[in-house]
């Protein structure tokens, strides 16, 4: 019997190689051969299979096709997860677009040579240093004769670690490009996503900006500040519908449900098939300008919405148009890894968008509860959670029914007393506009942008671009709209007097032919009613108008009273 002490374990090495592909019969050799410092762990036939092998801790290198068992982002962000990196093989027509998740990519064309001396490179690149090498484990009691030695774990992988060392592998392909095997801090690969690193200042300047529009839970009206917000920046923008628990852009703006586009973008980007012409052929038009990325149509859905691939999207949409909405759920942000599964949680997308957008803004309700819970979520956001860009804090449906007598200056006090917030957006309760433009299938800038309503969110819209003008354009519709009002309303008074004046409705009676009329002697002769306009410009308003005229005339041509002559005559003023 024989026990063995250690002081602590040794590191694993970068030794343990797992297969995921289609042809594997020369790789395995060349890995396996004598000197490589190599060993394959497991050939594995599927993805639940080379997850398992990962998370197991068996290996720590891979060797994937790009065409085993539905690769994508998700995969490989797990593979990263577990502590696991390698190589892709990838067609030559698909390298370029399977760079882009951050892993070395090498042509299905190269042979085993040149793949394992690949992978040694990204090994040694991984592990700078193979770290500190127990020596040979002090033996406390006797070994029996009869026991035979057998040498120790420990002794076997001190000899693979120095036959690793002692592996030199040839010259790199002129195709290996020593920037992808750049590791981060904690071993995994650097992931690029899309073209950020290659496009530099030229394409950070074509860059577009993004905003997440974000909030407690409830209904503060976080979809009707989205789509304002879309119909009001400046340029072309995307709305996205990203909220995870209860999508409602579609219905909101008056579209059909059809399926989601943003779950096809995802799954494009997943697999690297994600490009400025698809994104504009999955995109629906919602007016000059402006597109909407439809969201998932159920909660349970979210799955649909890999982390990993996420940020492609987004940067699709930002080199597409000049500002991209997105739209959340509300609530605490939940992006928690799971210890069994290394899966990223149920609010990573979310979680994601708030660090990276360039604004943020905040929806709240304007009542006790709504401002609470306000309160709760800003005192949150510390650490990990709290956003890099700009955040803009606005409180929707305020009213004295809830707020008291001067709603707008108490929700004001309550947020600077107790949450330090000095600069809020407050937006007035107007239910009537927000229904009518519910029915319309509009935002609020675009069916009532001279409401008081649309008049906050102009200011909203401001606040996030000062180069939109929107404020001055809802001013302009403001007083556009009193003016009609006006006007309306003085027609409206206008008409009933005239319909009822009976003069207006007296026409001079029809004499025959060549008749001539005998008004009374010394009356003055009225005169004559001008005749309607004929033609298109002949109506019943303007014959009415026609025929009140020519009663006023013809009644101040007639002659006194006999009242006013005795009168006059009474007072001695009478002449014969």
């Amino acid at each position: 019997m024989m026990a063995t002490g250690h002081d602590e374990p040794t590191a694993p090495g970068p030794r343990g190689v797992m297969l995921a592909l289609s042809d594997d019969a020369d790789i395995l050799r060349t890995i396996d051969a004598p000197g490589s410092g190599m060993q394959v762990v497991r050939r594995c036939a599927d993805t639940a299979e080379l997850l398992s092998v990962a998370l197991a801790g068996l290996g720590t290198l891979a060797v994937i096709g790009t065409d085993f068992d539905e690769l994508d982002r998700s995969v490989l962000d797990r593979l990263n997860r577990a502590g696991v990196t390698g190589l892709l093989l990838a067609p030559d027509a698909d390298r370029e677009r399977w760079e882009s998740t951050g892993w070395p990519v090498e042509s299905t064309a190269a042979s085993a040579t040149v793949v394992c001396a690949r992978l040694q490179s990204i090994a040694r690149s991984r592990v700078s240093s193979p770290g500190p090498r127990s020596a040979a484990p002090a033996i406390s009691t006797t070994v029996t004769p009869a026991t035979p030695a057998s040498p120790p774990a420990d002794a076997a992988a001190a000899d693979l670690w120095d036959e690793f060392d002692a592996a030199t592998p040839p010259a790199s392909p002129p195709s290996f490009s020593p920037r992808r095997d750049i590791m981060g801090p904690a071993g995994t690969p650097e992931i690029a996503h899309t073209e950020g690193a290659a496009v530099g200042a030229a394409g950070d300047a074509e860059r577009g900006r993004l905003v997440v529009v974000w909030g407690p839970h409830g209904a503060p009206g976080r979809s009707t500040v989205a789509a304002a917000l879309a119909s009001g920046l400046a340029g072309d923008t995307i709305l996205v519908d990203a909220d995870i628990e209860a999508p409602s852009l579609t219905q909101l703006l008056g579209l059909p449900e059809d399926s989601s586009a943003l779950a096809t973008a995802a799954r494009l980007a997943a697999r690297g098939r994600l490009d400025a012409e698809t994104l504009d052929r999955i995109l629906v038009p919602i007016s000059e300008g402006r597109r909407l990325l439809t969201g998932l149509g159920r909660p349970g859905r979210w799955r649909e919405l890999p982390p990993a691939a996420m940020p492609e999207v987004w940067e699709r949409c930002r080199h597409a148009v000049s500002w991209t909405v997105v739209d959340v759920a509300g609530g605490q942000v939940d992006d928690a890894v799971d210890d069994f599964t290394l899966e990223p949680g149920r609010g990573a997308v979310s979680a994601d968008l708030l660090r990276s957008a360039d604004v943020v803004v905040i929806v709240g309700a304007g009542d006790p509860i709504g401002v609470r819970r306000l309160l709760q979520l800003m005192d949150d956001l510390d650490g990990d959670m709290r956003p890099t860009g700009r955040v803009e804090v606005v409180v929707n449906r305020v009213r004295a029914s809830a707020a008291g007598p001067s709603p707008q200056r108490a929700v004001r006090e309550a947020l600077a007393r107790f949450g330090g917030l000095e600069e809020v957006i407050v937006l007035p309760e107007d239910a009537q506009t927000a229904d009518r433009c519910l029915m319309e299938g509009r935002s609020v800038l675009e069916a009532a942008p001279g409401s008081p309503l649309g008049r906050a969110l102009a200011e909203l819209v401001d606040r996030v671009d000062p180069n939109s003008g929107t404020s001055a354009r809802a001013d302009r519709a403001a007083r556009g709209a009193r003016l009609q009002c006006l006007v309306s309303r003085l027609r409206t008074h206008r008409r009933p007097k005239a319909a009822n004046d009976p003069t207006a409705t007296a026409r001079p009676s029809a004499a025959p032919a060549g008749a001539a009329s005998s008004p009374a002697v010394g009356a003055a002769t009225p005169a004559p009613p001008p005749p309607p306009q004929a033609g298109l410009g002949a109506t019943p308003e303007s014959n009415a108008v026609h025929s009140a005229i020519a009663a006023v005339n013809a009644q101040a041509s007639m002659p006194q009273p006999a009242a006013d002559n005795s009168a006059r005559r009474r007072s001695g003023r009478h002449r014969a």
